[in-house]
């Protein structure tokens, strides 16, 4: 009997620590229209402070996330944010980072803006997770005690 109420709360714990996702999933919306591609409208604005041939560089300031392989957008803020280029991370310093140009649909300027795109977290970094383990545990632990 107790065994089974441990399995059943650890159950309960592993299932309701994933998020479900409600109506059409990230990769059904991004495969509906392949042709344009989709930038998170979440994404950190940055403003490019030089350009050379195939690289931009610009200013990370506090975003301490920003690190080297982390795909970057060039946006021309007069174009609506009409997408210019698609860029690569290659290095960051404690204050600046350089993209290296991977694609373009016209020539980067200092006028436009570098979006990049912040890194999702794993699910085991998620305070929702940790939340929901330790609810978790303290549930299963009171019904173990209540089923003594």
């Amino acid at each position: 009997m107790k065994r089974a109420i441990v399995v059943l709360v650890a159950a309960l714990v592993l299932t309701g620590c994933h998020r479900i996702p409600f109506g059409r999933s990230r990769d059904a919306i991004a495969s509906a229209s392949p042709s344009l591609p989709r930038i998170p409208r979440d994404a950190a604005r940055f403003e490019i402070d030089s350009v050379t041939d195939s690289t931009a560089t610009f200013r990370v300031r506090e975003a301490q996330w920003v690190r080297p392989g982390l795909q970057s957008y060039v946006v021309d803020p007069q174009q609506r944010d009409a997408l210019v280029a698609r860029l690569r991370l290659i290095a960051r310093d404690s204050a600046n980072a350089t993209a290296l140009v991977t694609g373009q649909v016209a020539r980067v300027k200092v006028d436009h803006f570098l979006l990049v795109v912040r890194p999702t977290s794993r699910w085991w970094q998620s305070r929702t997770f940790w939340a929901g383990t330790l609810l978790g545990a303290s549930v299963g632990a009171g019904g173990v005690l209540v089923a003594r």
